[in-house]
């Protein structure tokens, strides 16, 4: 356990989203309940003015038509068609999905989650015979995965890899976030709440073959080595992204390691990890970093059950996406875009988040 945590953060601000002109257009109600969660019924009261509603949910309403009318969110792909093959936790899986409905992108939204590499490829494959629709994807950087897509680059398409990069030569692009930093920013809050006292940590690990995993792991193991040697990681559980292999994994954990102060999250499966913390009585003396501010992480950091969150604007990072899918070679592309991201604790939800 800490003895004290004191840590000072700068709350971080979302920066601005800079148009030249700012095109409004209707929303629909469909629109509002999948960009705010909150029930058709409510946000038909909010629109029409009928029966009594929270302030705090009229401004919910607002706030996301204010976002969907106008160009804020993400202007339409001006290019070909395009595919997005999304295989990611169902947290981010959900963000993705909604940004991409958003963007009124021509194309098509393939949700892979937990699907196995045979499910992947065939997938995949079929949608590489079409060499003039490119390809945006987020996915394991597996042998198989990159021979694939090296062979469609090599026939001419378009392929632009996000949030977790593949090998360079099987993509023309990647956007994301510095994953080693952020590793190395989840290093930095765990040392510091440390007190410059021995600490034990844990690790819980996703797959390495999502490069994204890999880095953030390789960032947080080198600056907890370089700047907080007395703090160690002494244990790692493997959730594969999968909620229920988590809970198992850090539960065996825990049971195994009382003395453990922290838990890392590289990858999904948050809900797994907490209840496992509930279980064992650690909720109110654990330091939890995780990653992302989604539909699940964001309720767990309200409620206190995670102390910070690391993670950009997946919207943003799909809008650049979308730009290079649809870029002209070769002065407007860009072989990595690596966009900003914070840290997020319940004092500072961004307003990409505050809807969830």
């Amino acid at each position: 356990m800490f003895p004290c945590l004191k840590l000072y953060l700068e709350c971080s601000i979302m920066p601005q989203i800079e148009v030249g002109e700012t095109t409004m257009r209707r929303v629909s109600i469909t629109e509002i309940v999948q960009y705010t969660g909150l029930s058709r019924a409510t946000v038909d009261r909010v629109m029409n003015n009928r029966g009594q509603v929270h302030p705090r949910t009229r401004r919910v309403v607002e706030e996301a038509i204010h976002a969907l009318s106008s160009q804020d969110t993400i202007t339409a792909l001006s290019g070909p068609p395009a595919d997005f093959v999304s295989r990611v936790g169902r947290g981010m899986a959900a963000q993705l999905k909604l940004a991409w409905e958003i963007s009124r992108a021509a194309g098509a939204f393939h949700d892979m989650y937990q699907a196995d590499e045979n499910e992947l490829l065939d997938v995949i494959g079929k949608l590489c015979l079409d060499v003039s629709r490119p390809l945006i994807i987020t996915a394991k950087n597996t042998q198989r995965l990159t021979d694939l897509l090296r062979q469609a680059r090599a026939r001419g398409k378009r392929i632009i890899t996000l949030v977790s990069d593949l090998a360079p030569d099987a993509r023309d692009g990647f956007v994301g976030i510095d994953n080693r930093a952020a590793g190395q920013t989840a290093a930095y809050l765990i040392g510091r709440a440390a007190g410059g006292k021995p600490a034990q940590v844990a690790m819980v690990v996703g797959d390495t073959s999502f490069r994204c995993h890999e880095e953030r792991e390789i960032g947080f193991r080198n600056r907890l080595r370089a700047n907080f040697p007395d703090v160690a990681i002494t244990g790692e559980a493997r959730g594969q992204d999968s909620p229920a292999l988590t809970h198992e994994s850090v539960l065996r954990l825990l049971t195994e390691q009382p003395s453990l102060s922290a838990i890392y999250n590289v990858g999904g499966g948050n809900m797994g990890l907490v209840d496992a913390i509930r279980e064992v009585g650690r909720a109110q003396d654990m330091i939890v970093v995780v990653h992302e501010m989604n539909h699940i992480t964001v309720p767990l950091l309200k409620e206190g059950q995670v102390d910070f969150a690391i993670a950009g604007n997946p919207a943003e990072q799909l809008k650049e996406a979308i730009r290079l899918a649809s870029a002209e070679k070769p002065g407007a592309m860009r072989e990595v875009t690596l966009q900003d991201f914070y840290v997020f604790t319940r004092f500072n939800v961004p307003g990409f988040a505050q809807s969830i």
